[in-house]
């Protein structure tokens, strides 16, 4: 997935800001949920199995977390 469609995700996810969307995201060793707070006003990305946030005020620094996370995937996948 290139960064261009993940900011295009997660602007998405700005215009319906008043719903729980929630995307799932899954990588060789763990699995991530993303949403956005709008009461936070951040992007909240949870590892799922240890429970750890981590929140991104800016649509920039929320799309590399997730590019690097789909694209540490994608070469283990095809490594």
């Amino acid at each position: 997935m290139t960064i261009i469609k993940i900011k295009e995700m997660l602007e998405t996810l700005l215009q319906y800001k008043d719903s729980e969307i929630i995307h799932t995201i899954h990588s060789v060793h763990n699995t991530f949920s993303l949403s956005y707070s709008k009461e936070l006003k951040t992007f909240q990305l949870r590892n799922v199995k240890t429970g750890e946030i981590e929140r991104f005020t800016d649509l920039d620094t929320a799309s590399i977390a997730l590019y690097k996370i789909i694209s540490t995937r994608e070469k283990e996948v095809t490594e």
